[in-house]
């Protein structure tokens, strides 16, 4: 009986370990892509300032298809100054998508950290392709 015990246990810790351990994705772990990923991760908290600003909360609200449109330096070559464009698509829930949120994020001699400049609200686009993280 200890046996079947001592079994059950360490089959129950084995297993859940392994199953999640390689999960497959489209979009190939390139240079560019890990980049993106980054960008997309590092700004995430703006994006859900426009969130908030739009909706009024951010509760049951989150992100999928997030891509960078673009990026873009400010000031001068070599500077840290940036401003980037980032798109969205907003859902609660499954399967419910809201609206694609566009927001524009800048860091600048003003500021010296990322802050939302602007964002725009737009419908979902039909047939709309998503990229899968890296």
């Amino acid at each position: 009986m200890n046996k079947i015990i001592a079994f059950l246990i360490c089959f129950t810790l084995v297993i859940p370990t392994s199953a999640y351990a390689n999960l497959p994705t489209k979009t190939k772990a390139t240079r560019e892509n890990l980049l993106e990923d980054a960008v997309i991760d590092l700004l995430q908290p703006q994006m859900y300032e426009g969130v908030q600003k739009h909706y009024g909360t951010t509760k049951q609200i989150a992100f999928h298809c997030l891509r960078v449109i673009e990026i873009k330096k400010l000031d001068h070559p070599g500077s840290w100054l940036f401003e980037a464009t980032l798109e969205g698509v907003t859902y609660t829930g499954a399967h419910n998508s809201l609206d694609t949120i566009t927001v524009t994020v800048k860091k600048d001699w003003e500021d010296l950290k990322w802050v939302l400049k602007d964002f725009k609200v737009s419908s979902v686009k039909k047939n709309l392709e998503c990229r899968s993280p890296a």
